[in-house]
């Protein structure tokens, strides 16, 4: 049966599939039904005047045979609101950021705004790419977790003056919830020199990252204070993913003096540390110990379970939330940084170090 055509509003349904034709708008339907376009607009916004069911049935039955749905991305230019918050965020497959996301999220839903997530793989191009689409998408406040220099990429956002807060990272007059990177990187080393290790390989982040810098910096602290010289053999640069850990790990145990201990930069590099020691023949935490970092939820359940540090990623989320719906709220945004502690959880995979000579088996 051929569907009618409106000659009044010139809206063809009759169309063969994936020809083009004019969208239809609030004054094609309003023809349609014999109301006003102030009715069709009261039908679909619930309001603000009231609408006869009779009226409402019969606008409603247009909209259905039209296939009529609103220009979301025009109501938001008059409302000069969206109910959306970009999210940027460096990997979707790093289950850290998935905590972080999801925490943030609820907090959102839970105040009538949906998230749009940006994936951008750590790649500064993908980064800036997203950040305008984000900024020319008229969504009302960003989330950003910054893989490049955030300071660069914050820039136009702050030029639309968009409500942002950043994670991880501290930049001077903008909101930002950051860890306490450089006591995770002295709390992690401590531990693995107070089980009497003196050869700590650290696995640190590519590219080079105030975040990096940071935990670097407390490892460096805890050798200096235990007497032990910094060997810049033992600090290898790497991508944040399980075959980059294995891939940089094997090639520490082939050193002619390797190390018994490593420390990694998340919890994916630890594990992907923890299958190069077991390719080499060897045994965690018998030959080599693994300390992560970020706790993920199954960091708990690997064989051995990883010792790692832990922050609190969900209040990580539900801090930028309150953050960034306060401002949305009108509330102003603080310029400053909430610091969130991070905690050392022993689990199986550290041990002292086996006496030279002994066999592990």
């Amino acid at each position: 049966m051929t569907r009618p055509t409106s000659r009044a509003s010139g809206v063809d349904r009759t169309s063969a599939p994936g020809t083009r034709t004019r969208r239809v708008t609030h004054k094609d339907v309003a023809e349609r039904a014999g109301v006003s376009v102030a009715t069709v607009s009261y039908v679909l916004n619930g309001g603000p005047r009231p609408v006869s069911p009779e009226t409402r049935a019969r606008v409603q039955a247009v909209i259905d045979e039209l296939e009529y749905y609103p220009n979301d991305v025009a109501r938001s230019l008059r409302r000069r609101q969206s109910r959306a918050v970009g999210l940027l965020i460096p990997s979707i497959t790093n289950t850290f950021y998935a905590e972080v996301a999801h925490a943030l999220e609820t907090s959102c839903h839970r105040e009538g705004f949906v998230v749009l997530l940006c994936n951008s793989e750590g790649e500064a191009g993908r980064e800036e790419r997203y950040v305008q689409a984000l900024r020319a998408g008229r969504v009302d406040g960003l989330v950003v977790i910054a893989h490049s220099d955030p300071a660069a990429l914050l820039r136009p956002i702050l030029q639309a003056r968009l409500p942002v807060v950043l994670l991880e990272h501290d930049v001077p007059g903008v909101a930002c919830v950051a860890i306490e990177e450089f006591r995770g990187g002295q709390v992690g080393t401590e531990h693995l020199l107070g089980l009497g290790h003196r050869r700590v390989a650290l696995l640190r982040e590519t590219p080079t990252s105030a975040l990096s810098r940071e935990r670097v910096g407390g490892y460096r602290a805890a050798l200096s204070q235990a007497g032990i010289d910094y060997d810049p053999a033992l600090v290898v640069e790497c991508g944040a993913t399980l075959a980059e850990g294995h891939r940089v790990t094997s090639g520490l145990l082939a050193l002619p003096d390797p190390p018994t201990a490593v420390f990694a930069h998340n919890d994916l590099l630890a594990l992907g540390a923890c299958h190069a020691v077991h390719q080499a023949g060897l045994r965690v935490p018998q030959d080599v110990s693994v300390v992560g970092y970020d706790d993920v939820a199954s960091a708990a359940y690997l064989n051995p379970p990883l010792t790692t540090m832990r922050f609190p990623k969900a209040e990580m989320g539900r801090r930028a939330g309150e953050l960034i719906l306060g401002a949305l709220r009108g509330e102003e945004l603080p310029a400053r940084t909430v610091t969130l502690p991070v905690e050392l959880v022993v689990r199986a995979s550290t041990a002292p170090p086996r006496a030279k000579g002994t066999s592990s088996r």
